[in-house]
């Protein structure tokens, strides 16, 4: 029989998963750019969470902590050889892709223009870009979830906004 303080942890460890999980896969998505390894990559988070749930509930900040070990394990991912491989398979026969109405349709969309955008910015930008702007998260939070001091997390913010923007205005998706 399960005790009341161990079931105590265990409703607040699902509580804070049921609230974070959809954040802990956008994050993921943005730095491995693949939904089977972003999917991937949160399982192993919570795999490897599960096992220290009694140390996450005491924390000041779980989410943040959680969004940090999902950035390290996408990262991770990233370095791997395999998925390096399989990445460069992939972009090598999208090149040979047969362009149907529905994905010139999908190239025209502001919103797509601005995923493939993002895809141009180095990781760290990338991913401070998508917590802000994708999950709200405040700077203080973004800083500690990635492991940046606040003023990378701004400078980050200013370099990323800037260069989507100039890359919006060079593509003629957006007016001056």
């Amino acid at each position: 029989m399960i005790g009341a303080n161990a079931s105590t942890i265990l409703d607040h460890y699902s509580s804070i998963i049921t609230s974070v999980r959809d954040r802990l896969y956008r994050l993921a998505l943005r730095v491995v750019n693949d939904a089977d390894e972003a999917e991937d990559v949160v399982q192993d988070v919570l795999v490897k969470s599960w096992g220290q749930r009694d140390e996450i509930v005491r924390l000041d900040n779980p989410p943040a902590w959680l969004l940090r070990m999902t950035k390290h394990q996408a990262i991770d991912r990233l370095r791997s050889a395999k998925v390096r491989s399989a990445r460069e398979t992939e972009a090598a026969a999208s090149d040979h892709d047969v362009r149907t109405p529905y994905r010139i349709a999908a190239a025209n969309d502001t919103l797509g223009h601005v995923h493939r955008l993002l895809q141009q910015l180095p990781p760290a930008q990338r991913m401070v870009l998508q917590l802000r702007e994708v999950e709200g998260m405040e700077y203080q939070e973004i800083a500690e979830a990635t492991d940046l001091t606040m003023q990378q997390v701004k400078t980050y913010l200013h370099r990323g906004r800037h260069k989507i923007r100039a890359l919006l205005l060079k593509e003629k998706i957006s007016q001056p």
